[in-house]
């Protein structure tokens, strides 16, 4: 959670068992869906396919397609029923942990999607096809013959790009939650590369044979434009959002956790290479700590999280930080300090500051 004090914060495990809780309760709505829509299926797909074609144009050849548009048209009515819920039980539970950009990020998103998704679906079900028909008939046309085209294809067709669009959301919503919580960034990308896998495969394995040829193409298709979307996820107030706090061990021998503060003052603070640095110490990015109260909740999170011992802030020396902010790091046992940059003429001089930042970094060396 981003708002509250420590008391208020429950551990990873609670988190873990309301996320279940989540997935749990789209289940059971997509099961009851499942039921519900299993009783009137045959009459859904009778005026469906009569809609189509009310001169009888459709057929159904093979002994088991009526059973397979069945089962198909069950899912993808009971994925398009549950996806709402989905989303408003996720976005719930991400709602704590979120700042406000962030809110108003993945409402806009939810918001854009549940107007877009049923539209795109009306369309291709009930304007798509039928003109894809009448097409085939005019082009298709033969003197004295009656055409007849095989209703499970064109199901196949609708069904296959029903489920492409329910995949799209679904994996952009995960990709940008990862974002949102940081658990995608430069280097840590593990659970990235499950939503690809597991997208990818279902695109490839359940698509029907209608797109025989094309389903490599569309999952890499899917696949981009997910990855797209969420990295319009706007950035932590902090630069990276969950970056790495190795231990270090200071020239005393005490195991440390520590954290630099490469905080812009609003522009009036110069900034510095992070390969300046002798060790691999996590960099904090904000763009004035002292104003901006998204930067101090992110702040407050980082280092309750991490249980960070030492926080070098290099434009000052701490004390313009807000009381509170100070109060939050002492009781924290962390020691607060810094550079005071703005209080050195030379820190104009781009040397100087690496020359200062090797010699800070130097205190330190890796725990092994």
């Amino acid at each position: 959670m981003r708002n509250g004090t420590l008391a208020d914060r429950n551990p990873v495990a609670s988190h873990l068992e309301d996320l279940h809780s989540v997935i749990r309760r789209a289940t059971f709505v997509f099961l009851i869906a499942s039921a519900i829509t299993t009783i009137w299926i045959e009459a859904i797909l009778y005026d469906w396919a009569l809609s189509q074609s009310p001169s009888g144009a459709l057929s159904v050849y093979g002994p088991y397609d009526w059973i397979e548009m069945r089962i198909m048209a069950v899912i993808i009515i009971a994925s398009v029923f549950t996806l709402p819920f989905f989303s408003i039980d996720l976005r719930i539970f991400a709602n704590a942990g979120l700042l406000p950009n962030e809110r108003r990020w993945l409402d806009s998103y939810l918001i854009l999607n549940a107007i877009i998704v049923p539209i795109i679906l009306y369309w291709v079900w009930f304007s798509m096809i039928p003109n894809y028909i009448q097409a085939g008939i005019q082009f298709d046309s033969i003197t004295s013959v009656i055409p007849r085209y095989d209703a499970s294809e064109i199901f196949s067709l609708a069904s296959g790009i029903s489920w492409i669009l329910i995949l799209t959301f679904t994996s952009t919503l995960f990709l940008s939650l990862s974002r949102l919580f940081g658990l995608v960034e430069e280097g840590r990308s593990r659970f990235r590369n499950r939503v690809y896998g597991i997208v990818g495969g279902l695109l490839i394995l359940t698509l029907p044979e209608i797109f025989e040829g094309l389903r490599i193409m569309i999952a890499i298709s899917v696949l981009v434009t997910a990855e797209t979307i969420s990295r319009t996820v706007p950035e932590g107030p902090l630069g990276l959002r969950n970056p790495s706090f190795s231990p270090f061990t200071d020239k005393d021998g005490q195991i440390q956790r520590i954290a630099l503060v490469d905080c812009s003052c609003e522009g009036a603070c110069p900034s510095f290479n992070e390969n300046w640095l002798q060790q691999k110490i996590p960099i904090l990015r904000p763009n004035a700590l002292c104003l901006d109260e998204n930067e101090q909740i992110a702040l407050r999170e980082m280092m309750l999280r991490n249980s960070l011992n030492r926080l070098t802030i290099t434009g000052c020396n701490g004390y313009p930080l807000p009381v509170d902010i100070r109060s939050m790091i002492e009781s924290n046992q962390t020691q607060l300090d810094g550079l005071n940059w703005l209080d050195e003429a030379k820190s104009q001089s781009k040397s100087w500051r690496k020359q200062s930042l090797q010699y800070y970094s130097a205190e330190y060396r890796e725990s092994p």
